[in-house]
């Protein structure tokens, strides 16, 4: 696994050096009337999420132009919002509604649907010269990387393993409140007093509804002996922390939110104590002062913090270009810096950051598209050539974006009108570019996310849960764990312990033990398969 972030390193340091940073169960075969090399009409159905760009159909009508004599395909493209889509797709799936390229992953229902058989296996598109575009883009250790049983399900969209979390600031107001650049926690709570003091107009720190906090105030040592969040296995219906031996060979346990202390106590340090694992939630009630009072039916709060309206904003490094571009049409005298809140890559250590070598985000084809191979050919255009990819992922040349050297861009004036959200079609290590108005610590750190000394393998890395034997008590767990979970994100409740036992008692009632049971089993088993 070493190798493939090297080559994605390779990659994209390379680039830089030369001033060129790349950016930031149906397993049958497709079941369509007409053959990918057909030019007969045909309109693909794709899912995503977040706000649709304003000049999306400007884009469509140019990839139109370009592909008619080729694909002759047109795109039905539907956003929802995030939340919205999650449930929209399980919906869709389940009652058998066809779509033909859809946006999942494993912090949505991505392990959970491959297990029970709602997404097509797509092995046999991958290096495949009928794909020449597939196979220059999406090398063979990559794909292996993001496999499940042996098979692709499911196409990685990442251009690099991380992107690290950071807090927005507004570099303007420090200054103002003659304040120091903010280097801790304590600096940054400094700061959001001074806007809380000096700003009432202001939200000092807008957050997102089910986000929260996210992983601020959380525990960076490596995850060596542990699973837990925010490397969680995924799928389980609520989450668990699996404990293991010291040698990594035996699974001792999986400990969840609200079971009783002495649960924990057998456990050996610092496992042994709830607080090891959530703990942190004191602090978020200590640091919900500072947020909206209406942040669990936020849904962008990075709206609030480009247009004045907050002081401070949690977000990825990813986004630090476009952050600025966005403030400072909105508020032209303000000025963007960064916090790295996890003090070991804010340091540029080494070993840092946790890795299974798999993407965060993924593209499916659902089993119900007739469309398969039509899909994939598209795809194979959009990946196939740097142009085609540069128009999905940038918009058009010359109005939305001009180059800068060979892998760089800048922004235009109408860049905020072509937002497309990359993460979840076009990005790329071989493809994507990146924002050449990013300023220098924004790309040391993105430099720093390229290179394999960066990362650490997890332990169980390569598991998947699956969760057909316990599919029922999973259906039951998800909705009644996922009301607590955005409260206990915002530091909402300051009662939480008591809350999370309660929660505890409910789940237990509908089928706790037995998906912990079988989630135990099957991690033992993986261990005991790659041991021998």
């Amino acid at each position: 696994m070493k190798k493939i972030t090297k080559i994605l390193a390779a990659l994209v340091v390379t680039a830089l050096l030369s001033g060129l940073l790349s950016a930031c169960s149906s397993s049958s075969s497709s079941t369509e009337g007409a053959s990918a090399s057909s030019t007969d009409p045909a309109t693909l159905k794709v899912m995503l999420f977040g706000d649709k760009p304003v000049d999306m159909d400007k884009v469509l009508t140019e990839f139109g132009n370009r592909s008619k004599d080729t694909l002759n395909t047109t795109l039905d493209l539907e956003f929802n919002p995030a939340s919205d889509h999650k449930q929209k797709t399980k919906l869709k799936l389940a009652a058998g509604e066809a779509v033909d390229l859809m946006f999942d992953a494993p912090w949505m229902n991505l392990n959970q649907n491959i297990s029970q058989g709602f997404y097509q296996e797509l092995d046999k598109y991958f290096n495949n010269d009928e794909y020449p575009g597939l196979k220059k883009a999406f090398s063979q250790e990559f794909l292996d990387a993001n496999k499940v049983n042996g098979h692709l399900y499911a196409i990685p969209i990442t251009n690099m393993y991380y992107d690290s979390e950071v807090v927005y600031i507004r570099k303007d107001l420090r200054e103002k409140y003659g304040l120091a650049p903010i280097q801790s926690y304590d600096d940054l709570k400094v700061y959001l007093d001074k806007v809380k003091e000096n700003e009432p107009e202001m939200i000092p720190f807008a957050l997102m509804g089910d986000r929260g906090f996210f992983k601020m105030f959380g525990n960076e040592e490596p995850q060596t002996q542990v699973r837990s969040e925010p490397y969680a296995i995924a799928g389980t219906g609520t989450t668990f922390n699996l404990i293991l031996s010291e040698d990594g060979k035996k699974v001792l346990g999986a400990p969840t939110l609200g079971d009783p202390e002495e649960e924990f106590a057998k456990y050996p340090t610092p496992f042994n104590s709830a607080d090891y694992f959530y703990g942190n939630n004191d602090t978020k009630v200590e640091w919900n002062q500072y947020v909206q009072k209406d942040v669990l039916n936020e849904k962008d709060p990075g709206a609030l913090f480009a247009s004045g309206k907050s002081a401070a904003n949690e977000g990825t490094i990813n986004g630090f270009a476009s952050m600025r571009d966005k403030l400072k049409t909105a508020v032209p005298e303000a000025e963007l810096e960064f916090f790295v809140y996890n003090s070991k890559i804010r340091n540029m250590e080494k070993g840092a950051i946790g890795t299974e070598y798999k993407a965060w985000n993924y593209l499916v084809i659902p089993a119900t598209s007739k469309n398969a191979d039509r899909t994939m050919k598209f795809l194979d255009w959009l990946f196939g050539d740097q142009e085609n990819h540069d128009l999905f992922e940038l918009g058009i040349e010359g109005t939305h974006w001009t180059k800068s050297g060979e892998k760089e861009y800048k922004s235009t004036e109408l860049t905020k009108n072509y937002a497309f959200p990359g993460y979840e079609l076009t990005w790329n290590p071989t493809m994507s570019r990146i924002s050449g108005d990013n300023s220098e610590d924004a790309m040391k750190l993105i430099t720093y996310q390229t290179q394999d000394e960066t990362y650490y393998k997890l332990p169980l890395a390569g598991f998947v849960f699956n969760t057909e034997p316990v599919k029922t008590e999973i259906a039951k767990l998800q909705p009644k764990a996922a009301t607590l979970d955005p409260i206990l994100k915002s530091g909402l409740d300051a009662n939480w312990r008591q809350s999370a036992a309660a929660l505890n008692e409910e789940l237990r009632n509908l089928g706790l033990e037995k998906v912990r049971e079988e989630l135990v089993k099957q991690a033992q088993a993986f261990l005991d398969q790659n041991e021998s």
